[in-house]
């Protein structure tokens, strides 16, 4: 009966101390990446309250400064989801982050080179790095390269004079959006069964209804905005569906719905060459 009793002791002591002693540390790390996002979604409402300020004050390196910021923090975050900042791996974060923003220094800094020769620049030091990551599985690699490569033409985008010309457009309907996609998502409306329709087709009337405050020909801004909100619609879908496949952060939250989408729009922007097309220019 003594033995009985000590060996049941004995076995509790081990489970309840060692056992959950050890697997907490074991995802210290996805703890650490969550506390990390929720950091850095501080900073995109930050920014992005930034955007509206420098609306009021008519500052267009603020705003450009600031949607550079946002591309950079979700890249940041997005990584973080596969890398695990809180060991030495924080510096392939930092590399590609700074291969990212390499599109904003050719732009200023070597105006005279053109984009497609800094892209293909881009590829191949992305690429020979990657090549000396032995430890880095080729998921991780394919996702990085990936979202990367995204960040890198977005922010290039950001400072092309076309953006910069329509910038002041461009944050309206960016802040607009943010505002009801935010406002959905505190009310549920974005998890609902509908919410494919709901992203398309609230993307389809914010851009549709600030563009018809300016000179553009209806026929092309509905052309405009049904790519958009086509292209938006999906790029998120796929963002949603690389997040499930991240290891240190897997569980998503409301917030990462809402700037995935705000992305999602800035890069359809690029894809679609929206603002050549609202103009007439196809």
């Amino acid at each position: 009966m003594l033995y009985e009793g000590l060996t049941t002791t004995l076995n509790i002591v081990f489970y309840n101390y060692i056992i959950n002693y050890f697997n907490f540390q074991a995802y210290t790390s996805k703890i650490f990446a969550r506390m990390f996002q929720i950091q850095l979604r501080y900073f995109q409402y930050i920014l992005s309250l930034a955007i509206f300020v420098g609306i009021l004050i008519s500052s267009t390196p603020l705003i450009s400064s600031c949607f550079v910021g946002l591309t950079l923090i979700w890249l940041t975050e997005m990584l973080s989801g596969q890398f695990d900042i809180n060991s030495d791996k924080y510096y392939v974060v930092l590399i590609l982050l700074l291969l990212s923003f390499s599109s904003v220094t050719f732009k200023n800094i070597f105006s005279s080179i053109e984009t497609y020769e800094t892209f293909i620049i881009f590829l191949v030091v992305l690429m020979i790095y990657f090549i000396f990551q032995s430890d880095v599985n080729i998921f991780k690699i394919g996702n990085s390269i990936f979202i990367t490569v995204i960040t890198f033409l977005v922010n290039g985008y950001i400072v092309d004079p076309l953006f910069q010309e329509n910038i002041f457009y461009i944050s309206y309907i960016f802040l607009l959006l943010l505002f009801l996609k935010t406002l959905a998502t505190y009310f549920n409306v974005q998890f609902g069964n509908f919410q494919f329709f709901f992203n398309f087709f609230l993307i389809f009337i914010v851009f549709n209804g600030v563009s018809t405050f300016y000179d553009y020909k209806t026929v092309n801004i509905f052309i405009g905005g049904t790519s958009i909100a086509l292209f938006t619609t999906f790029i998120t879908h796929v963002f949603t569906k690389l997040r499930f496949e991240y290891e240190i952060t897997s569980k998503l939250s409301n917030q990462i719905y809402v700037f995935d989408y705000m992305f999602a729009f800035v890069l359809s922007l690029y894809l679609v060459d929206a603002l050549n097309v609202v103009n007439g220019l196809f």
